[in-house]
C-alpha cells in the first residue's frame, strides 16, 4: 500500500516542478530579456504559483503517510515476531520430546508404575531406569534432580533418565552425574540418535 502512496507524491512532485519551473521560466525570461510579450499574464502566473504550492503540499502529505504506514508495519512486525519465536519453540520442543519418547522406546519398555510417582515413568530394558520428562521449556534445576534422586531410592532404581529440550542447570548436571541419572536434551539427543543408528546399521 505505501507503493501506492510513494508514487503518489512523485507525479504529486513532478507536476510541482514543472509549474514551478513555468513560472520562474517566464518571469525570470522576461525580466532578463525585458521583454514584456514574454510575461504570464495575472491568472496564468497565480495558477502556476498555486499548482506548485498545492502539488508540493500533496507530495508531502503523501509522504508523511507512506512513512506512518511503513512505520506502523514494523510495529505489527516487531508484535508478530516473539509470537512467531514462541511458536516456532513450541514445536521444536514438541518435536524434540517425540523424538525422545521415540528413542527410549527403542531402549526398552516405557511406562508408568504405581510404585513411582505419576510424573516419572519406568524404562524396562537390561536394568530399569527411571524416567523424567520435562514438559515445561525450562531448563532442569538441581532441586528436579534431587527429588528424581528421592524417587530412585524409595522406588529401588539403580539409575535415572531425564529428558528436557530446555537443557540443564549447572548444578543440575554435577549432581546428576554424582547420583547416576543421565541427562538428555536436544544436543545429546542428536548423539545418541545418531550412535543408535551406526548401531543398527553395524547388525545389519
Amino acid at each position: 500500500m505505501k507503493n501506492k502512496w510513494l508514487l503518489i507524491s512523485s507525479v504529486s512532485t513532478g507536476l510541482g516542478i514543472v509549474s514551478g519551473a513555468v513560472y520562474l521560466f517566464f518571469a525570470e525570461h522576461s525580466l532578463l530579456l525585458n521583454d514584456n510579450s514574454w510575461v504570464l499574464s495575472a491568472f496564468w502566473s497565480a495558477f502556476m504559483l498555486w499548482t506548485f504550492v498545492l502539488m508540493f503540499s500533496v507530495a508531502l502529505l503523501f509522504n508523511v503517510m507512506a512513512f506512518f504506514e511503513l512505520e506502523e508495519q514494523h510495529k505489527l512486525a516487531g508484535l508478530a515476531w516473539p509470537l512467531k519465536v514462541l511458536w516456532s519453540s513450541t514445536d521444536k520442543q514438541q518435536q524434540f520430546l517425540q523424538q525422545a519418547e521415540s528413542f527410549l522406546a527403542r531402549k526398552g519398555r516405557l511406562s508408568h508404575s504405581t510404585r513411582i510417582s505419576p510424573e516419572y515413568q519406568c524404562l524396562y530394558a537390561e536394568s530399569d531406569t527411571l524416567v523424567y520428562t520435562q514438559l515445561r521449556n525450562q531448563p532442569v534445576d538441581i532441586s528436579q534432580i534431587r527429588a528424581m534422586f528421592q524417587q530412585m531410592l524409595s522406588a529401588d532404581f539403580s539409575c535415572g533418565l531425564v529428558v528436557s529440550y530446555a537443557g540443564f542447570s549447572s548444578q543440575a548436571w554435577i549432581f546428576a552425574n554424582e547420583a547416576n541419572i543421565e541427562l538428555i536434551d536436544a544436543k545429546s539427543l542428536k548423539k545418541q540418535q545418531k550412535r543408535q543408528r551406526e548401531q543398527q546399521f553395524a547388525l545389519v
